[in-house]
């Protein structure tokens, strides 16, 4: 039996804490009472100083993190058009400063890459064995004092006795929020009432590990250093300070931007039955249409930004192993035809929501022009409509019954997931194709509640 204590990053941060593997065996059995029967390894601490961690990844959480701040406003201005209508319109927004860069995910920085400027001495170069200066070394590991050479890539590296050094919460995201709604209201009278909205927004930030579900895909935090599609020119000696890093570079719409939504939500109560204008004296027709409520939920909105990724040329640099394409201008970067004909499916397996001519790979020592988000490809618009039928029965004295059929998902209408699969650029793979689709089918559920 084999296993690995895990936990969040932080907690595993050298010389803190170990990651441990532990054994089962005949001669020492691990038990619930007993899981480490060799012992613990314990953690150095702070016993060989600036030697803790070498030759593994050190984490640490970055000294200038803020607390996140959140200011939102509004304003609104309601007018009465009529007996029991209303118009309002409204205007809001929100501004988030020290945010988490990755928003509700975790996105470290690495320290521990090169910097741009090395691109120009060739892959070659890069990637060349020079003799390693820890050889032997008994201070270090073994996995750093035992190779004879080491690649030029690692030497020229900030910290080359590390891996990966990892300065984690930072807190230099921003976004900002602001919508203009407008808003059509009735209260329900002489049978009939309900709502309109349409809502259209604009979300900004810089948080470049943001995840959307539909968008199957998140921001990409390609080499952390440069933030934005073009390497920064980092100054002599800095090119690990906020000036090289840069995140404001990366502000533009957010992965969660939804421009325009409209919202309809009607209700009506059917005039048949006692007191209604049709059929007010028949038991029968009472018992059976008499006393229906109807009511409905219509929303339909834009979809969300999309993205873009192909297999990081400059992987070699120490960063992720993504990195953004080059965008081919004049052409569109939407396939033609309907909403059906774009995705992949049975019938048209070959058929991709985004044209792949519209990209071009990045070669080594350059950076693709391709933005964070792309606003003029969006994932394929949402449509749903629920609906809910109640009748009251009066069953006599203080008792009563109520009936109540909600349908969900009302025309069974499935929401698309764009791109899951499709993402990653390359010449004649699956780019651009979506094939997943997420929500659920149409559900109805019955209730029936007596009271007395």
């Amino acid at each position: 039996m084999l296993g690995t204590v895990i936990g969040f990053p932080m907690a595993l941060n050298y010389p803190n804490r170990l990651a441990q593997t532990f054994n089962s065996s005949v001669s020492s059995p691990v038990t619930l009472d007993n899981p480490f029967p060799l012992g613990v390894l314990q953690p150095s601490g702070s016993s060989r100083g600036l030697l803790s961690g070498v030759g593994s990844d050190a984490s640490f959480v970055d000294p200038s993190r803020s607390a996140p701040r959140v200011q939102q406003w509004s304003a609104d201005l309601q007018r009465e058009i009529g007996s029991g209508m209303a118009l309002t319109f409204t205007y809001m927004g929100a501004k988030g400063d020290h945010l988490p860069l990755g928003g509700s995910n975790e996105v470290p920085v690495n320290w521990n890459q090169l910097d741009p400027k090395y691109l120009a001495l060739g892959a070659a170069a890069l990637g060349a064995p020079l003799p390693n200066p820890f050889l032997g070394n008994p201070n270090v590991p073994a996995s750093l004092s035992t190779p004879a050479t080491l690649t030029r890539a690692k030497l020229l590296s900030p910290f080359p006795q590390f891996g990966n050094v990892y300065a984690r919460q930072v807190t230099e995201g921003e976004n900002q929020y602001e919508a203009g709604i407008v808003e059509w209201t009735r209260r329900l009278s002489h049978g009939w009432g309900g709502r309109a909205s349409y809502t259209y927004s604009v979300l900004k930030d810089n948080q470049i590990g943001e995840t959307n579900f539909y968008s199957a895909v998140g921001g990409i935090p390609i080499n952390n250093y440069n933030y934005n599609a073009a390497a920064p020119a980092c100054a002599a000696g800095a090119q690990y300070t906020t000036a090289c890093y840069d995140p404001r570079a990366e502000w533009g719409y957010g992965i969660l931007d939804v421009p325009h939504r409209i919202i309809i939500a009607p209700m009506v109560e059917l005039p048949f039955g006692k007191g209604k204008k049709f059929a007010s004296n028949s038991g029968v027709a009472d018992a059976i249409i008499g006393g229906w409520t109807i009511a409905s939920i219509t929303t339909w909105q834009a979809g969300f930004p999309l993205n873009a990724i192909q297999s990081n040329p400059n992987s070699i640099l120490g960063g992720n192993t993504s990195a953004r394409p080059n965008i081919t201008p004049g052409v569109d970067l939407k396939t033609p035809g309907s909403y059906e004909d774009r995705l992949a499916s049975a019938d048209h397996p070959s058929a991709t929501w985004i044209n792949p001519a519209a990209f071009s790979l990045v070669p080594f020592g350059s950076f693709g022009n391709a933005p964070r988000t792309i606003t003029d490809l969006r994932t394929p618009t949402q449509f749903n409509t629920d609906v809910n039928f109640q009748k009251n029965v009066r069953l006599g004295g203080n008792k009563a019954a109520l009936l109540k059929l909600e349908v969900l998902n009302l025309f069974n209408r499935p929401t698309v997931r764009a791109l899951s699969g499709g993402q990653t650029f390359a010449p004649g793979n699956s780019f651009g194709t979506t094939t997943s689709q997420s929500g659920f089918m149409r559900i109805m559920q019955f209730m029936v509640r007596f009271s007395f």
